[in-house]
């Protein structure tokens, strides 16, 4: 045997068969699956550089590996049309999820806690006025949810539902002071106040609380309460809708209250400082000022001053005294000293508007009485007129005689009821005011040169008095000794 023919023959063999293979594996195809099977890749690679793949190889291919959702067959046919083998072909593509929003919380109040620094119109930086409280009303809304969106399922390549992430949910952080409303989006204010944040809780202070009102503070103007444990500088405001607490001194500011206000060192007005208040005005003592109550004004000295009180003027005191100024009340001025040895003019004013008020009220409750009393005296009348109709009713022989009784007898429990009524009335006692409960009182010396003006009357002190009550009697001023009961 010819061993080298016989090799020739078995390469000649070998080469027809790899041949062969060659024609039959023109190209080889895989694919890649994205992780969240959303996306199908094809990769071609061609065996024979010459070779061509056709749309229905690639499509026969797709479905063998149960690929179902999202064929591109658009660019299936382009890739194959433009011969685009060595790219990757992106072959399918499911449907991506929609995730859901995450829900947001809303801040409706400034939340910087910066002063918000104005220029005036001069054009400087107005440092009195710094905005630094944040004020709220009761019902006012602090912050709010945007709740979270629902989002939409997506399909992935084999047709299987892809689940959406779900937003995340917001809660409220509330503190004292707030509440959530009943569909739970929005937090409020259950009282007037100043919102902040403390922590991470949005509170609400009913009661607003600084150290000492200046250039750090601003001026203050608060729907609650004001404690200010130091002092209130001069040029500088404080306004509360209701108390003001001043542990300090109060120089020559502006304090305006809702409620009481009360200066535990007293107030230097400088001649422009000013309180009003609706309630109580107490302070140790109130010099070179102008204050106004609703109520009272208590201290205990009161010193070229400005002073009106819609109740009393009370001053006491080891060394409580009224000195210069005007003093003006409704019901009383009461101090142990009134004036000075220096015979420095002090003005005492006895408002009686309120007696006045109190005599019409009287004559109004008189001439409602005198109403009353004839209206009595009908109602009495109709009373025995009933009686007498249901004495003939018993002795008639009328067909509907029980009818007209029943009526009958209703009328005279409704007249019954009527009486009873205007009889309660006409008891109530008529309040009687006394005009010479409107007085002066100085439980020591009122010195020379003090004026005094009651109702319509005036007087001037010539010499001292002392250990007194001045009135009005309706026709002159009484001046009279103190009797114990005068003394508070």
């Amino acid at each position: 045997m010819d061993l080298n023919n016989n090799t020739v023959d078995n390469r000649n063999q070998l080469e027809e068969f790899d041949n062969e293979e060659k024609e039959l594996l023109k190209y080889k195809i895989s694919h890649l699956v994205s992780a969240n099977r959303l996306k199908l890749y094809i990769r071609i690679d061609l065996i024979n550089n010459e070779s061509t793949v056709d749309y229905e190889d690639i499509m026969n291919y797709i479905k063998e590996q149960d690929v179902v959702y999202g064929i591109d067959e658009k660019e299936i046919i382009e890739y194959c049309n433009k011969m685009e083998f060595s790219k990757e072909l992106v072959a399918a593509s499911g449907l991506d999820p929609v995730d859901g929003k995450d829900a947001e919380l809303i801040y409706d109040f400034d939340t910087s806690n910066e002063n918000k620094l104005k220029e005036k119109e001069d054009g400087t930086i107005d440092f009195q006025n710094l905005n630094n409280v944040v004020n709220v009303k009761k019902g006012d809304v602090l912050c709010h949810i945007i709740p979270e969106k629902e989002g939409t399922d997506g399909i992935d390549i084999y047709a299987n539902d892809v689940s959406y992430k779900i937003g995340k949910k917001v809660y409220f952080s509330n503190g004292k002071n707030t509440y959530i409303s009943e569909d739970g989006l929005q937090l409020c204010s259950s009282v007037d106040g100043c919102a902040k944040i403390i922590g991470n809780k949005v509170v609400v202070e009913d009661v607003y609380t600084v150290d000492n009102v200046g250039n750090e503070t601003g001026n203050i103007d608060f729907p609650g309460s004001v404690v200010i444990n130091g002092d209130v500088k001069a040029g500088f405001s404080v306004k509360a809708k209701q108390d003001i607490k001043v542990r300090g001194l109060v120089e020559g500011a502006y304090i305006e209250a809702g409620g009481e206000v009360i200066i535990g060192k007293g107030m230097n007005g400088m001649g422009k400082g000013t309180i009003y208040a609706k309630g109580n005005i107490t302070s140790k003592y109130i010099e070179n000022a102008s204050v106004e109550s609703e109520k009272n004004i208590y201290s205990e000295t009161l010193i070229n001053s400005n002073a009106i009180a819609n109740g009393s003027i009370i001053l006491k005191g080891h060394n409580a005294s009224i000195i210069g100024g005007t003093s003006n009340a409704k019901e009383m001025i009461y101090a142990p000293t009134i004036g000075s040895k220096a015979n420095s003019e002090t003005n005492l004013i006895i408002d009686l508007s309120n007696y006045k008020q109190n005599e019409d009220a009287i004559n109004k409750v008189k001439n409602k009485k005198l109403d009353l009393k004839r209206e009595y005296n009908n109602k009495v009348k109709e009373l025995e007129d009933l009686e007498d109709k249901m004495k003939i009713l018993i002795n008639s022989s009328i067909e509907n005689r029980n009818v007209l009784r029943k009526s009958l007898i209703f009328k005279k429990a409704k007249v019954n009821k009527d009486i009873c009524e205007i009889a309660k009335e006409l008891e109530e006692e008529i309040p009687i005011d006394n005009i010479a409960n409107h007085k002066i009182i100085c439980k020591g010396i009122m010195y020379v040169n003090t004026r005094i003006s009651i109702g319509w009357l005036k007087y001037r002190v010539r010499q001292d008095i002392s250990y007194s009550k001045i009135y009005n009697d309706g026709s002159d001023i009484v001046v009279v000794p103190l009797k114990s009961s005068d003394i508070i």
